[in-house]
Formats: structure tokens, C-alpha cells, sequence
């Protein structure tokens, strides 16, 4: 690594120091590795998450950078990505206005032989060469002057990658008070039109990461933005000024109007050129986030496949596991729709029901004693494919430690392959065939029961007609929730990283008045979808019987008995 200070202007050195500066710097010192998110514990605060974790990387780790590029990166902070765009390009040159920052790039970064590190004023900086990218990340206050910068120094063909949070996002609406306003803060967030305005005359392609461009766990593009059936994710993190689930207020967005999500994203991120921007076939991108190092995949939706990669060295042998297990689904006979080439796994890209929505249309066109035979034959499914065993010595409940004793383990059917995420998400129903994707986990001696009970538990619009307890109770598995439960908290625990998972969001969030009216409202919204599919049952009773009236009415018999009848109405009168 080759650091210039050439440019370097104490009095030009306006930059907020903030009160994590000391932390980080003695963590980045003390890390022997550049593994900088180890040094983070589970009760790490926000702001050193922000500086350290290699989450931070998503916002471009699944970009495709040209062979052999050349990067310039204004207002390098931390060097939180500035690592990742040394491993995609030949040569980067990072700036940084703060000689303190900079201090934490030398030390983070000094193993890194492509890049050169300008610390100064980017206005001031004069540089020899032009780029094939320009990154910049969270500039907000003078962003026309950090624009006008770039195309200076940009090749003709070349791209200019840009991330910045939105004036206008659901984060900034919901923390505001007066002594935070964030909509009329230009340092941190600019408008889309705002922006729009510093683009004109150049080319430019919007992605939307949420919940923001800093933490990104899904990417959405305009060829597939969210939806109020996936919404649904840890999609927020920890705030103090936050006291309601963020998720909901998108949910409520899309649900009015999906283009408005447009309009109220957290973060932007946008290809800009000179030139045209090049179609891609991604539709968005998703990150596991959430889980330990060794768990970590990246997933790329595109328009005919879904491709998932490891995101670090660590979690290539999870690749591999996921591997095995789709060779296990094509021993046992189970369709599945991925396949395994050059280190990714990769699933053909279709656009049909899944086993969820077949089951919801189940119960809403012939009800619900149908319902419960659709999931009775998935059961049957997988006691027959799935191989029951009777070798339960070591079963699952043994191997994580979790109290089953021996009269309910004697109820329950355990088969010798655990494939405990065939859940009905992760079935598509083609020409009435079952094809499963997305397999990653598998424990030899679990119960069939299991499986069940977390395709249940994951299913999220079947609650809007029936509640899981009874479908427990329907499917006689209602005792065996709460060790479960225990088995299922004992399995997330084996994967999850808890420095990660402590900052989203969880159910507890906000008070409790909050959390009842919004039990009371969701209790209130299935009871009416309920009486709208028994009016619908009705109105088709109803329908059937007047049709069944209008064939006795046409028959024979009765226009020969026409006459009669009026006789008989006089005669009763």
C-alpha cells in the first residue's frame, strides 16, 4: 500500500470525529489478521458495526467488476469497502479527507499492494489517469461538486457507482424530532428528484438496498421491487428513535401503491454514465446476513437462474454441504431444481405457485378439511422419501442437548434424512409435481414431525385463515411444540452470529400499547378474511342451487305440472 499526503491541508481537515474513532483505532491495531469483524462482540455498538463489519461490503460484493479495472473511491472513511475493491481491481486509489481516517485505512489496509491512499480535499486532488470505476459512497452534502469530480476522471465507457440514503426513506420519517431532522439534514440524505436533477445529461440505474446502503440484506432492482408477500425480512436494524417494526410501514406502502416504494426507499444505489448503462439479467440480490462467517451465502436472482456463492473462504464449504445435499434429494427420488457448477449452486429461475399458494387456494376454493389432506399427503411424502429409521439412539434431540423424553420420542417418526427446511416455500408445484429448492440443512434422525411443524410455522399467509395452533392440533402435533421449539432455537443458535442478529429488530420491538393494537388489528384482519371466504363459499352454494333451479325449471315435468301448481296457489287462498 503506497499512502500520499502530498495533498494533505490541516485547515482543510473539517471532519467530524466521532466518539467511536478511539475504539475502532484500537481495534484495527490489535487485530492480527484483516478479520476486523472478529474483533466485534454480540454488544458491539452500532457505530463500530458500521466501521468494521464486512456487512458493509454487500453493497458492491456482488457487483461484476471488468477484468483488470481501475477504481478511484472518494470519502473512503474507514475503509469499509475499501478492501473489497482491491480483490476486484487492479489498481485502486482511495481518498479520504481526515489524516485520523486515514490513519485506520493505513493500518486496516497495509497488506494491500494495489492500492494508493491520497489523503486531502478531492476538489484539490489533481490526479494523472482516468477511471474505468468512481465509488462514492455516502456523499450527500455537495454531491454535484463530488459528481462534477468524478466525470473528470472518468473513461468514456467507465461507471460511476453511487450510494447515498434517501431525504425521504421510511428511516428518516420515523426518526425525525427537532433535534434530529434528517429531512432537512443534506449532510446525510438527499431527495430522488434532488438527485435526478445533479444527473441530467447522463445515463443512470437505480437499486434499492435495504434497510439501508450501509447494512444491505436484500438489493432490489426496477425489474423486481418488494412485494407485500416478501417483504417480510430483517429488513431493520436497532434504533433507539425507532419504536415500531419499519417493515410494517413498507408493507402498508406497497400494499396502497408498489411504485412508492420508489419514493420512500432508505438508500438509493445508481450506475451513472456517459454512456448507456448496459442491461444486466439480475432482478435483485439477497445476503444470509444474519448467520456466522462459515454460513454466509450471497443469492443472485436472475432472469433465468438463481446462482448462490459463498461470501467468504470460510463459508465454501457450506457450498459444499449444500452440494451433498442435492445429491441426497436426487437419490431419494425428490425433484429438485438446483444443480451445483464452479462453486455456486444454481437453480433454474421459474415463475409458477408454490406449495404455499396451492395449499391457500386449497382452503379458499373446496375449504378446509381439504386443506388439512393436501398437508396429511405432504406428510406421507416425507415419511416415504425421507426413509424412517428406527436406529433413534442418537437422534436429534440427543446430538443439541435438548429433554424428549422417552414416551414422546416413541410417538414420533424419524427419518435417517433431516432435510429440515422442505418447507412449503421452498416447493414449487409443477405440472402437479413437487420440485424443492433451496436445501442447505440436513441432520440425520429427525422427526418427520419436525419438518412439519417448521413448514407450518414458516408458512405466513396461511395465518391469515387459520391459525398454526390449530393446524397443530388438526395434525395431532400440538404436544410436541414446546421441544420444538427448543430444537429450533438449539439449530438457529448453531447458526446464527449473534453480533449480527442483535442488531435487527426483533417481535419486542416498541411499547406494549403499540404491540396489543397491532395484535388486536391482525387478529381483526384474518377474522375478516375469513367471513370473506365463507361469503364467497356461500355465494357459490348459492349459485349451484339456482343453477341446479333453472335445469328442474326447463325440464318437461315441470311445464306439463305449471298448470296445476296455479291451481293449487288459488286454491290455498
Amino acid at each position: 500500500m503506497k499512502i500520499n499526503l502530498n495533498y494533505y491541508k490541516p485547515e482543510q481537515d473539517f471532519k467530524e470525529i466521532g466518539e467511536e474513532y478511539q475504539e475502532v483505532l484500537d481495534r484495527v491495531e490489535n487485530c492480527a489478521k484483516e478479520d476486523f469483524s472478529k474483533t466485534l462482540d454480540s454488544k458491539a455498538k452500532i457505530k463500530n458495526v458500521l466501521a468494521l463489519s464486512d456487512v458493509r461490503e454487500n453493497i458492491l460484493n456482488w457487483y461484476e467488476f471488468k477484468k483488470d479495472a481501475t477504481i478511484l473511491e472518494l470519502n473512503a472513511n474507514y475503509g469499509e469497502i475499501t478492501g473489497m475493491l482491491c480483490k476486484n481491481a487492479k489498481k485502486v486509489i482511495s481518498i479520504e479527507t481526515s489524516k485520523k481516517y486515514a490513519t485506520i485505512i493505513e493500518k486496516r489496509h497495509k497488506n494491500k499492494e494495489n492500492l494508493e491512499l491520497i489523503v486531502g480535499n478531492y476538489p484539490n486532488i489533481e490526479l494523472k489517469e482516468k477511471f474505468d470505476y468512481i465509488v462514492i459512497i455516502g456523499i450527500a452534502e455537495n454531491l454535484k461538486n463530488a459528481i462534477e469530480y468524478a466525470k473528470k476522471y472518468l473513461k468514456e465507457d467507465g461507471t460511476i457507482l453511487l450510494a447515498v440514503n434517501n431525504k425521504f426513506g421510511v428511516k428518516a420519517w420515523i426518526t425525525m424530532n427537532e433535534n434530529a431532522n434528517v429531512l432537512n439534514n443534506t449532510k446525510i440524505a438527499i431527495s430522488r428528484n434532488e438527485l435526478e436533477n445533479i444527473l441530467q445529461g447522463m445515463n443512470y440505474k437505480y437499486y434499492y438496498p435495504l434497510p439501508d446502503y450501509k447494512l444491505p440484506n436484500i438489493i432490489y432492482t426496477e425489474k423486481n421491487m418488494p412485494t407485500i408477500a416478501n417483504i417480510y425480512r430483517d429488513l431493520t436494524y436497532k434504533d433507539e428513535n425507532i419504536n415500531f417494526k419499519e417493515v410494517d410501514t413498507y408493507y402498508e406502502i406497497i400494499k396502497n401503491n408498489k411504485e412508492d416504494f420508489k419514493i420512500f426507499a432508505n438508500s438509493f444505489l445508481l450506475e451513472i454514465s456517459n454512456k448507456k448503462i448496459e442491461e444486466n439479467d439480475i432482478k435483485f440480490i439477497a445476503f444470509s446476513n444474519i448467520r456466522k462467517d462459515e454460513y454466509r451465502i450471497k443469492t443472485i436472482v436472475k432472469q433465468e437462474n438463481v446462482e448462490k456463492t459463498a461470501v467468504n473462504e470460510k463459508s465454501i464449504k457450506h457450498i459444499e454441504k449444500v452440494k451433498k445435499n442435492i445429491e441426497i434429494l436426487n437419490n431419494l427420488g425428490i425433484k429438485t431444481l438446483d444443480t451445483y457448477e464452479n462453486e455456486k449452486i444454481i437453480s433454474k429461475y421459474v415463475n409458477v405457485e408454490t406449495l404455499e399458494d396451492k395449499l391457500i387456494k386449497t382452503y379458499k376454493e373446496q375449504g378446509k378439511e381439504q386443506f388439512l389432506n393436501q398437508i396429511e399427503r405432504y406428510r406421507e411424502f416425507l415419511k416415504e422419501k425421507l426413509q424412517i429409521t428406527n436406529e433413534i439412539d442418537k437422534n436429534i434431540f440427543t446430538k443439541y442437548k435438548v429433554e424428549c423424553d422417552e414416551e414422546l420420542t416413541n410417538k414420533l417418526t424419524f427419518v435417517k434424512y433431516g432435510l429440515w427446511d422442505l418447507i412449503f416455500q421452498n416447493c414449487f408445484v409443477i405440472d402437479n409435481e413437487w420440485y424443492f429448492y433451496d436445501q442447505e440443512w440436513q441432520e440425520e434422525n429427525l422427526p418427520v414431525e419436525y419438518i412439519l411443524y417448521r413448514a407450518i410455522l414458516y408458512s405466513h399467509e396461511s395465518k391469515k385463515y387459520i391459525s398454526d395452533e390449530e393446524l397443530f392440533e388438526s395434525l395431532n402435533i400440538s404436544e410436541f411444540i414446546p421441544i420444538f421449539k427448543n430444537l429450533d432455537d438449539k439449530l438457529q443458535e448453531k447458526i446464527r452470529k449473534p453480533l449480527v442478529w442483535n442488531l435487527h429488530s426483533k417481535e419486542e420491538i416498541g411499547n406494549n400499547k403499540y404491540l396489543k393494537v397491532r395484535k388486536e388489528l391482525k387478529e381483526k384482519e384474518t377474522e375478516l378474511e375469513n367471513l370473506k371466504t365463507q361469503i364467497e363459499n356461500l355465494k357459490n352454494e348459492n349459485m349451484q342451487k339456482n343453477n341446479e333451479l333453472t335445469v328442474v325449471k326447463s325440464s318437461l315435468s315441470w311445464r306439463i305440472t305449471k298448470p296445476l301448481r296455479a291451481i293449487r296457489r288459488i286454491a290455498s287462498k
